[in-house]
C-alpha cells in the first residue's frame, strides 16, 4: 500500500505534509451476510502558518462504491458531497476557491483511490473527513464458509508528529484509531478471530457489552485499545450456509429522499466446480 494517503497541500507536495497530521481515526464496519457498509473517520489538524489549498488522497477496496463524503471544518462549517457532471463539479468549485470560500471536491484518481481538494483552509483548523462506502466482502481462501475482511493500513497511516497543544483534541502522544465491526449473517456465525491483531469479540449482540437478547447469527468486533496501524487488520468470519448463492435487496423510498422508490438487488454465487480427480505424479494415464 503506498504511504502516499493523508492530507497534503497543494503547493510543496509530499515535503509538506507533516503540516495536517492525523490525529484521530475511527472506523465503523457493518457487514450484512456477504456485503459491508463502511462508515469512516478521520481527525486533522493544520500546522500550516498560512491559509492553503489541499488534497485528500485516500486508498478504498477495488469493489467499494463511495456513497457519501462530508468534510466538517471547526465542528462548524459542513462541506457535503453533491454528485455533478466531473468538468462541472471541477467549475464549482474553482470558482468557490476564487471567491475565498472553503470548498471540497471529490475525484476518483485510480481505480481503487480517490482524490478531495479541499481550497482555503485556514491555519490552527480541525478538519474532520467523513466517508461512506459500500463493498462486497470477499471469500476465505481456505474455506467457502468464511468470509475475509481487510482493513489497509493506510485508513490510519503512521506519518507526522501530532502537536501536543491542540485545544480541541488535549493532550496526547500519538495517532489514535479505533475499529468497531457489526457483524449480521443469514444463519449462525461459527467462528470470528483475527490473523493479524489482537481483537475483542461479543457473539449474539452489536454491542461490546453481552445483552440477554442473544441472536447466534449477530457478532461485534472491536480492538482492545485505540492504536496505530503497522500492519493491515484481517478479520476471518464464518457462518453457515455462506457458500450457497443470495440475492439482497435495499429499497430507497420517496420518504427518504428518493425521486421515486427505487430498489437495488445485489446477487452473489459461490463457484462450486465438481472436477475429477487428477492423477498423481508417477502415475501413468490410459
Amino acid at each position: 500500500m503506498s504511504a502516499r494517503v493523508g492530507i497534503v497541500p497543494l503547493e510543496g507536495g509530499w515535503s509538506l505534509r507533516d503540516e495536517y497530521p492525523l490525529v484521530r481515526s475511527r472506523c465503523n464496519y457493518n457487514v450484512v451476510d456477504v456485503y459491508t457498509i463502511a462508515e469512516i473517520t478521520q481527525d486533522y489538524h493544520s500546522n500550516a502558518s498560512v491559509n492553503r489549498n489541499v488534497e485528500y488522497v485516500f486508498p478504498m477496496p477495488p469493489s467499494a462504491a463511495v456513497c457519501s463524503f462530508k468534510a466538517v471544518i471547526n465542528d462548524t462549517k459542513i462541506i457535503k458531497g453533491v454528485v455533478k457532471e466531473k468538468s462541472e463539479a471541477k467549475k464549482v468549485f474553482d470558482q468557490a476557491v476564487a471567491k475565498g470560500k472553503t470548498a471540497g471536491l471529490l475525484q476518483q484518481e485510480h481505480a481503487d483511490v480517490f482524490r478531495v481538494s479541499l481550497g482555503n483552509i485556514t491555519p490552527r483548523t480541525k478538519i474532520s473527513v467523513y466517508i461512506s462506502f459500500v463493498s462486497i466482502v470477499v471469500h476465505d481462501g481456505s474455506s467457502a464458509q468464511a468470509l475475509r475482511i481487510t482493513l489497509p493500513t493506510a485508513v490510519a497511516p503512521r506519518y507526522g508528529n501530532p502537536p501536543t497543544d491542540i485545544p480541541w483534541f488535549g493532550t496526547n502522544v500519538q495517532n489514535r484509531f479505533e475499529l468497531a465491526v457489526s457483524i449480521q449473517m443469514n444463519k449462525p456465525i461459527t467462528s470470528v478471530s483475527s490473523p493479524s491483531h489482537p481483537i475483542g469479540l461479543t457473539l449474539g449482540c452489536h454491542q461490546q457489552e453481552p445483552t440477554s437478547d442473544h441472536d447466534p447469527s449477530k457478532a461485534y468486533v472491536y480492538l482492545g485499545t485505540p492504536t496505530m496501524l503497522d500492519d493491515d487488520i484481517v478479520i476471518v468470519v464464518s457462518a453457515q450456509g455462506l457458500d450457497t448463492p443470495r440475492c439482497s435487496v435495499e429499497r430507497w423510498l420517496e420518504s427518504e429522499g428518493a425521486e421515486e422508490t427505487t430498489d437495488a438487488y445485489a446477487l452473489t454465487l459461490v463457484p462450486k466446480f465438481d472436477l475429477p480427480p487428477l492423477p498423481c505424479q508417477g502415475e501413468s494415464g490410459s
